[in-house]
Formats: structure tokens, sequence, C-alpha cells
């Protein structure tokens, strides 16, 4: 078998950035993602022959048995299974972060929109301003999925001469957020009406505040359960501690 069979295949992994990532970032990762695969094979590879070597020199020198290198071969094997199955995870991983990342953006850039179709600006030229802007403060305030995602499609809009309209209904739809797609919609009945679209992003952006603050809630929760555990252990250990003199002196 091929050894790239055992690697991410490019035309996979393209597919799946597809248009959350424009091509050349989306190259840039997968390249990365291959490496860094190859690797771990390296790695596991190394560390078998290794094993084994030590494994049968115990068995000739009579301090080992077939059992050792059996086990040595079916653990090495499951390892080599694992990274297998699991060769799409850092695409994977990066994917759900970026959509987690358009989430928690999403409520500050429809205020931006709501600001600037309120002064008089409308649907496309407030977009391209609001990607122009961050493009100028990207370097102070890092990478941002959701303003790189619209830059990527106004970019392809004047490229392609497809239109803002459809590459942000695209995006939206491949991204598979929902936030995004409820944003696409409205923005598509009403982007010839710039009052009338600021009304109805008001009331969206109310729901997407409402939305952050309740993720965040959940995060805080979820945070406060993490940090129980420890504390459990560290109770534990104390109980024992207390007992154990009194425990051995009996």
């Amino acid at each position: 078998m091929s050894i790239k069979k055992l690697l991410p295949d490019p035309e996979i992994a393209m597919g799946m950035y597809d248009k959350l990532y424009n091509s050349e970032h989306a190259k840039q990762e997968i390249e990365q993602n291959i490496k860094r695969i190859t690797r771990i094979y390296l790695l596991i590879g190394a560390l078998f022959v290794v094993s084994v070597s030590a494994a049968l020199f115990q068995t000739v020198a009579g301090e080992g048995s077939g059992f050792d290198l059996a086990g040595i071969l079916i653990l090495f094997a499951t390892l080599l299974f694992i990274v297998y199955r699991n060769r799409y995870g850092w695409v994977e991983k990066q994917i759900k972060t970026t959509k987690e990342s358009i989430i928690e953006d999403f409520p500050e850039f429809t205020d931006k929109l709501i600001l600037l179709l309120n002064a008089g600006m409308v649907t496309e030229a407030a977009l391209r301003k609001i990607a122009f802007d961050y493009k100028k403060s990207r370097e102070l305030i890092g990478k941002r999925a959701l303003y790189e995602g619209l830059s990527n499609l106004i970019d392809r809009a004047q490229q392609t001469n497809s239109g803002l309209k459809r590459e942000l209904s695209e995006y939206a739809v491949k991204s598979g957020v929902r936030e995004l797609l409820r944003f696409s919609a409205i923005v598509e009945d009403n982007i010839n009406k710039g009052s009338s679209l600021a009304e109805k992003l008001e009331a969206e952006g109310t729901l997407l505040w409402m939305d952050r603050k309740k993720r965040a809630e959940e995060r805080a929760r979820l945070a406060e359960t993490k940090l129980s555990f420890p504390l459990m252990l560290l109770l534990l250990s104390l109980v024992i501690i207390t007992t154990a003199p009194i425990l051995l002196s009996l």
C-alpha cells in the first residue's frame, strides 16, 4: 500500500476547507497537516523498530516470549489505525474553531454594518468599508475568521464579477453557521433597502447579543465543572492525610 494513502488527501481536505479559507491559506494548512501526520508516522515507525528489536533480543536471550512481540505488534497497529482514522482531525478542529470565531464576532460585525447603513451608506459599500478597515488594522488585532471571509468574498466578487450578494450567500451556505445563513437571507431580501435592512438587522443584532451572552454563561458553567474535579481530588487527599494516622494506629 502506498504511504500516500495513509496521509490526508489534499483534494478532500481542500473540499473541507472550501470557502471558509482562501485557496492559498488552505493549501498552506493542508501541507502543514500532511507534514505533521508524516512526522507522527515516522515517530511510530522508529519506536516500533526499537521495541521489536528489544523484544527479539530478550527472546533470544531467553528473557522474553512471543507474547511480548505479539503485544508490541497489536499496540503499534492500534496506534497506526488511530492516526489514520484521525488524519483529518486537525482540519476538522480548525474548521470548528473558525466557525466558533465567526459566531463570536458576528454581533460586533452586525453593529458596525447597522451604523454604516444608518449613516447613509448602501449595503455593498458598507460591507466593503468594513473589510477595508479590517485589512488596515489586521496587524494590530490579528486575523479574524469572519472578517477574513468577508474580505475574501469581496475580492472574489471583484475578480469574477459574480456579485457580492451571490458570494455572500455561497459563503454562508459553505460555512454552515446558522447566524450567517440568517444574515445572508436578510441581506438578499433587503440589499437595496437601506433603512429596512438596518431595522431588520437591529432586531437580529439583539438576538445575536443574547445568544453570545448565553454562550458566555455556558462556558462559565463548564469552567466551574472542570474546576470542581481537581478540588474534589484535593479534598479527598486531605481526608486521606487526616484519617490515615488514626486508621494506622488502630
